[in-house]
């Protein structure tokens, strides 16, 4: 198996499961790139993805995850009502598209130990967060975090996000190199850089609705170029980035 230390991966995932995620999907496709979207079953708020949409993102090489039954706040959400929440998602979405689905991401990226016993009783094998600024390979399958979401963050955001992470190397690292950064794509890329010449999980994630809402998409096209066609880069699906943290995760915890 090869020394996660060593290992230089970019993935992405999508959250909401709105129509538009079939424009991202085509620009991650032109890029040689892939990802995960996460899809609620039903979500009263907002467009979604139809039914024949999923298997045909499946079999383009895209992940389908989990994002709840109704993409709604896990916390405030009644114990009884978690299991059809997570797993009956689960159970859902796998006869929609034919095929295991076996990540999920916390919907608005609430949860607590309770709400993570019951996505790993479903049998998920991980589980998005929304922490960002991480490149690590270490993490909890359970709490997966993020590099960098495209959106227009300003600096407290992401100092905020930092401190509720408790990560010290992560918020060490952002407040002495980072955190001069003009933009969002600037830090993305900044931390692109580092994983490429130190190896590590570089993880896009963001909105397709939020980056229509505010302009973002030539800067979303911006950052796809820079990290794309690298020879020492392996694109992959969040779940597969998994395989890298367990190694590495199961050393930090013995």
């Amino acid at each position: 198996m090869q020394d996660p230390a060593n290992l230089a991966l970019v993935t992405t995932s999508w959250d909401d499961g709105h129509p538009l995620d079939l424009r991202v999907a085509e620009m991650l496709a032109k890029c040689g790139m892939t990802g995960t979207f996460f899809v609620p079953v039903c979500d009263p708020k907002r467009a979604r993805l139809s039914d024949a949409d999923l298997p045909d993102l499946s079999s383009c090489g895209f992940e389908i995850g989990s994002h709840g039954m109704l993409h709604r706040n896990l916390l405030k959400t009644h114990r009884t009502e978690l299991q059809w929440e997570i797993t009956d998602s689960k159970s859902e979405l796998e006869q929609v598209t034919g095929r295991k689905v076996s990540m999920f991401c916390y919907p608005i990226g609430r949860h607590d130990p309770y709400i993570l016993g019951e996505v790993r009783r479903a049998g998920y094998e991980g589980a998005r967060t929304t922490r960002m600024l991480s490149i690590q390979t270490d993490f909890d399958p359970m709490y997966v975090p993020t590099s960098i979401q495209a959106y227009r963050h300003n600096s407290s955001a992401y100092l905020k996000n930092l401190l509720r992470g408790g990560n010290v190397k992560d918020l060490l690292r952002y407040c002495t190199s980072l955190y001069q950064c003009s933009s969002w794509v600037d830090l993305g890329c900044r931390l692109f850089d580092r994983v490429l010449n130190e190896g590590g999980v570089w993880h896009l994630y963001g909105h397709s609705w939020e980056i229509e809402k505010y302009g973002l998409w030539e800067q979303l096209a911006e950052i796809l170029s820079y990290v794309s066609n690298r020879p020492s880069i392996q694109y992959v699906r969040t779940v597969d980035t998994l395989h890298a943290a367990l190694p590495a995760y199961a050393t930090q915890v013995a």
